[in-house]
């Protein structure tokens, strides 16, 4: 199979192209008026075309970190703690800031994400301030 198609040749042959992508592990672009506009390939494969600095609002924390992208409502985050334990978090919202004076920012609110995550941020001793 080619590695590169046009979009409006690769309409027709789309499961075609798909099965050869799982079972070859070939990626195929597509292009349109000869420039790649996507490619189709194994999901590990294909990688995120940029990344996202976002700030991570879990609960009473913050935390700024680059992503491979934007998450979506619902997906959660295991996130560990400097003291090594670990949380679930869920997306609930994200808001995007934009100010004319400073640079745009993203923010990804979140909620623990189950029952037990909850209780156990609840009743964790307080770590000593040295």
């Amino acid at each position: 199979m080619e590695k590169s198609l046009g979009i409006e040749a690769a309409r027709a042959r789309l499961g075609d192209i798909a099965d050869h992508a799982r079972t070859t592990g070939q990626v195929t672009a597509l292009t349109r008026h000869g420039r790649t506009v996507a490619v189709i390939g194994p999901a590990h494969a294909v990688q995120p075309a940029g990344s996202v600095k976002v700030t991570l609002w879990l609960g009473d924390d913050d935390q700024v970190c680059v992503l491979p992208a934007l998450p979506h409502i619902g997906e959660t985050f295991l996130v560990e703690t400097t003291n090594g334990n670990e949380d679930y978090w869920l997306v609930t919202n994200i808001q995007w800031d934009l100010r004319p004076d400073e640079e745009p920012s993203v923010n990804v609110l979140c909620d623990l994400a189950d029952d037990y995550s909850a209780w156990l941020s609840a009743h964790r001793p307080i770590p000593d301030q040295k």
